[in-house]
Formats: structure tokens, sequence, C-alpha cells
């Protein structure tokens, strides 16, 4: 049996009955089996994100890569990998997000105990007082030097905000105490659907353990100079 086998058996599981050892066992499978490459090889999923297309090969068979093989490509250019797609859903979905915690953690999740996959973006609204927070510059883990490219592209292009900026704010009563904001509000918006959207977005770049915070409009006016700009 193939890797590429041991594979399609391991997806073959109903999906409630995939715990966290399920999942463990596909990181560790997804590493090494070759899979079949597409033409053209990425396409563009039903979230609006470009996807790199894997397929199982034939029983007994192998394929041409693997996915460990296209991380670093993936988060240099900012796709994503997805396993099997039909026209609305796939076997398996990496986001861009989770490659860069394969890139950076050497995994597929965050190594910290009770930090798992979210099946929804992670974003929240700051409400308490920010002059209890320490206002930093991320550093290269948090928001590793390949990703800031990427997310200067997402903000001047698809939003059109055009000095996209970041900082971190460091808060002693929340967890986790580091939390990303960036230099967008709700009043860049339309509508309230619109701006969800842009957040979603936004995360889609980002390991999923991170949290990116949202300040309101005069609070993000009023550090207008500690954000970082994010890297052309």
């Amino acid at each position: 049996m193939t890797d590429a086998d041991a594979l399609r058996e391991h997806l073959a599981v109903a999906e409630d009955e995939r715990g966290a050892k399920w999942r463990h066992r596909f990181y560790d499978l997804v590493e090494t089996a070759r899979l079949r490459q597409r033409e053209p090889h990425v396409f563009l999923g039903p979230d609006g994100f470009p996807y790199y297309a894997l397929d199982l090969p034939d029983e007994g068979e192998d394929g041409d890569i693997a996915v460990s093989d296209l991380v670093d490509l993936a988060t240099d250019r900012g796709f994503g990998i997805a396993i099997e797609p039909l026209e609305e859903v796939a076997a398996w979905v990496f986001t861009c997000g989770d490659l860069v915690t394969r890139r950076a953690f050497g995994g597929y999740e965050f190594p910290r105990i009770g930090v798992v996959p979210t099946e929804t973006p992670t974003f929240r609204a700051v409400l308490k007082e920010t002059q209890r927070m320490e206002i930093l510059a991320p550093d290269e883990m948090m928001l590793p030097p390949y990703v800031r490219p990427l997310l200067h592209e997402y903000f001047t292009r698809t939003l059109g905000i055009a000095q996209p900026g970041v900082l971190a704010l460091v808060s002693p009563d929340q967890e986790p105490r580091e939390q990303l904001v960036f230099r967008i509000a709700r009043d860049d918006f339309e509508n309230e659907e619109e701006f969800e959207a842009a957040i979603a977005g936004l995360t889609w770049f980002l390991p999923r353990h991170l949290v990116v915070s949202i300040l309101p409009t005069d609070v993000v006016d009023a550090l207008d100079e500690a954000f970082i700009p994010l890297a052309a």
C-alpha cells in the first residue's frame, strides 16, 4: 500500500468520526503521500481565493508531488491547496494561513495545548481601554516576512486600502495576550457584510491560532503613527 492509498482510506472516515487522532494521522500522511497535479495547477475556489489542486492517484500508484513540496511556493505566492476539489467542496482544504503555520512552526496546527483549528475566522472587537495595552511591531514569528507582501496586495488590490499597516497589541487581561491589529475600520466599508467579508479574507492568509482584533475607527486614527507599513 502506498502512502496515497493510506491517505485515501483515511479520508474515507466519516467527518463526524474524525477527532484529534484522525487529524494528526492525516497530517502525517499528507506530508509524504505523492499526489497528482491538475492542469492548470491553480484554480479559483468558491471563496474567491486561489488553490493548487491535487488528486489522489489510482490505487497502487504514486503521483508526482506531496503537499509538503508546495508549502514554500504557496506561502510566497499566496495560494492554498485543495485535495480532490469539486465545484463547491473538496476532500480537504488548506488555506494559505494553514500553510504559513506549517512553514513557520513545522506542523499544520500551532504547537500549544488547547489551540485547535477553527471553522471560522478568529477576530473580535476590542472594547476595553487601550491605555492598558502595550503597542509593538509584530515580530517575524507572529507575522512572517513572506506573508506581509501577500497582505499588502490583498489590502491594496482587493480592498482598495492604499496604505495598509499593522501593529501588535499586548493586553494583560485577554487571551491570547498578543493580538494583531491592521489599519482597517468599519467605516472603510458600506455595510457590515462587506466589512466582515474583508476581515474573513484577511484571516485566510494567517494561521488560525492568531487573533485579529478590530479597533473602533477613532482609536485606529489615534494610533495611526504606530502602524508598521506592510511591505509591497
